[in-house]
């Protein structure tokens, strides 16, 4: 009997086969942030739509790009007229898919362009930094909260450069659909 359960034990826990894959994972998502360290203050919120692309290893790594694409959004500087925006930014991620329904990543940006309209284009430039997690206790789909960090290289505006632009700081909650290929 003993052999019998031994036998049911080792089947069980080494019946899963690892293999590395390609995971897709297209987003939506809403992000509200703050532009400080520069007069006037400003408040951002962007609608974002995006997708990682990532080589999965078979001990729960993943390895990749973020592309954030920002749809629509606004600038709103304190005592000033709101400006629309748009975000462009490329990542290199690298994330952990934990076995308790949770996942997490890091995420550096290659390319960050955040353009504003009216009344004056503005284009924000910088290198972002990223940390997020996700919850994946649904099916098919995860739950993501986004930390983004942006220390702000320049900002180019009706023909001039400012190259002490501040930084800018952000949330994002975004849903998903990572699949694995």
């Amino acid at each position: 009997m003993k052999k019998m359960w031994l036998v049911l034990a080792l089947f069980l826990g080494f019946s899963g086969t690892a293999h590395a894959g390609i995971m897709i994972e297209p987003y939506l998502g809403y992000e509200m942030g703050s532009h400080t360290d520069t007069n006037p203050t400003a408040k951002t919120e962007l609608v974002n739509m995006g997708a990682r692309i990532a080589w999965t290893a078979p001990a729960l790594l993943w390895l990749g790009i973020d592309y954030n694409l920002g749809v629509s959004g606004k600038y709103k500087p304190d005592g000033q007229t709101n400006s629309d925006g748009k975000r462009n930014t490329l990542y290199g991620v690298i994330g952990v898919d934990l076995p308790i329904l949770l996942r997490g990543w890091v995420g550096y940006g290659l390319m960050s362009e955040i353009k504003f309209d009216s009344p004056s284009d503005s284009t924000f430039k910088g290198k972002p930094v990223k940390v997020g997690v996700g919850f994946t206790g649904l099916p098919f789909i995860s739950l993501n909260f986004e930390y983004i960090m942006e220390n702000l290289d320049k900002i180019e505006y009706s023909g001039s450069t400012n190259n002490d632009p501040g930084k800018m700081d952000s949330y994002m909650f975004s849903v998903s659909l990572p699949l694995e290929f």
